[in-house]
């Protein structure tokens, strides 16, 4: 008795819309996995740059920006003497108080003014004034936005760690956007040195914020610095006697020769 073969169809391609699908998805986890591995690799990178940005943004907001005023501010004396004794030694001494805070006030100003600069993406140039906010044109241009200090362009060849790779494929470039605050404060110290002279110090303190904020992550630096305004040496009277404060030294008397009994 003979079998019956069945005789297979041949199978039908599938139809359009299940390719599309299949393919779109393929599509989609090929790109964000290829996206992840390049942020993995970036990652590193950008926060190296991050770090060293943030802490080159706020020493440069605080000595661009306190430097000129201080020394364009400080033509008057900032420790006035009050008053002298009958031999032109100084009794009592006082601050210059509306010059202490109109050099704290406009040293301020400035500090921020030249955060809020970064925080808008503008560049400040050596030199420029930071009075007066100037107004500038909304909109840049590639090349423009590619100069600014808060783009990074880096290497796609870094994702591969690799030395020989690191300078290769396009440069991406990534913009930094930045948010800083600052805080000041003035510092008095007075110190009393041998013998009656004293020592009077003026600092202004400035601590700058900056936080730089990445595609992934952000990243914040804290500088604060001390700058000298002002010091100075009054010099008092000097005794006759003078044994730094310590015990077990008798004065010494001077006592005339003429005085003495024959």
């Amino acid at each position: 008795m003979k079998k019956i073969r069945r005789k297979h169809k041949p199978m039908a391609p599938p139809p359009p819309g299940q390719i599309f699908m299949v393919t779109f998805v393929f599509f989609i986890i090929s790109t964000f996995g290829s996206l992840w591995i390049i942020n993995k690799g970036l990652e590193p990178k950008l926060l190296e740059i991050a770090e060293a940005k943030t802490d080159q943004f706020a020493r440069n907001a605080i000595f661009e920006a306190v430097n000129k005023k201080i020394g364009d501010g400080l033509n008057e004396d900032i420790i006035i003497i009050d008053e002298n004794d009958s031999n032109g030694y100084v009794r009592s001494v006082q601050w210059n108080m509306p010059l202490i805070n109109r050099t704290h006030y406009q040293t301020h100003y400035r500090v921020q003014q030249y955060l809020e600069r970064l925080e808008e993406g503008k560049a400040v140039e050596p030199g420029e004034s930071l009075d007066i906010d100037v107004d500038q044109e909304n909109g840049s241009t590639q090349q423009e936005l590619l100069e600014k200090p808060q783009i990074a362009r880096i290497p796609l060849g870094q994702v591969t760690n690799n030395v020989l790779l690191n300078n290769l494929g396009p440069k991406i470039p990534v913009h930094f956007a930045t948010i800083g605050d600052v805080e000041s404060q003035v510092i008095a110290k007075v110190e009393y040195h041998p013998i009656n002279n004293t020592m009077y110090q003026l600092y202004l303190r400035v601590k700058v914020n900056l936080r730089i904020l990445l595609p992934f992550s952000t990243d914040t630096t804290t500088v604060e610095t001390e700058i000298p305004i002002a010091q100075n040496t009054v010099h008092g009277d000097v005794p006759e006697f003078y044994n730094n404060s310590e015990g077990g030294t008798n004065p010494s008397v001077e006592i005339p020769f003429g005085s003495l009994p024959n």
